[in-house]
């Protein structure tokens, strides 16, 4: 009880000196046959690189529907197939404005399939609105990059 008190009180001391510095609050939670906290290290890494896919990304369902010709249902079949099973979720207190390849975003999460050991393969966010996009067409040496700091993330303890 007094462990979980304690981690409480750091969690806000987190929130309130994120708050002051202007900067969004992040959480990060990795998903590997269960939830893992990732080291303080790996945190930093895993967020990096999650935007850093994100950003490399040149259609999503949102920007470009036509494109992609995926239904609503399609989407969010595929999405729910993702979270239950191993992936990343970077989760932002408040939207964030995320420019990619195939447009500017307003992001409130970011998911991120670990299915494969070798690389990371699927990637969505939850907009402002709560809505699923799914994205396609991002770069393969940071969807590898990301599955390895991943396993190394949560793998050392």
């Amino acid at each position: 009880m007094r462990l979980s008190a304690i981690l409480a009180f750091v969690g806000l001391l987190g929130i309130t000196a994120s708050a002051a510095t202007g900067k969004p609050v992040v959480t990060v939670a990795v998903h590997l046959q269960g939830e893992s906290t990732p080291t303080k290290a790996a945190d930093a890494t895993l967020r990096k690189l999650a935007v850093d896919l994100l950003e490399s990304s040149n259609f999503n369902t949102a920007t470009h529907p036509g494109v992609l010709k995926q239904s609503i249902p399609a989407i969010q079949d595929r999405y729910r197939r993702v979270v239950a099973g191993d992936c990343l979720v970077i989760t932002y207190a408040s939207p964030v404005k995320i420019g990619t390849v195939g447009g500017k975003l307003s992001v409130s999460e970011i998911v991120i399939g670990l299915g494969r050991p070798d690389y990371a393969d699927a990637l969505f966010t939850i907009d402002e609105d709560g809505r699923v996009v799914a994205h396609e067409k991002y770069s393969g040496a940071i969807a590898v990059e990301l599955r390895k700091a991943a396993d190394a993330g949560v793998g050392a303890r």
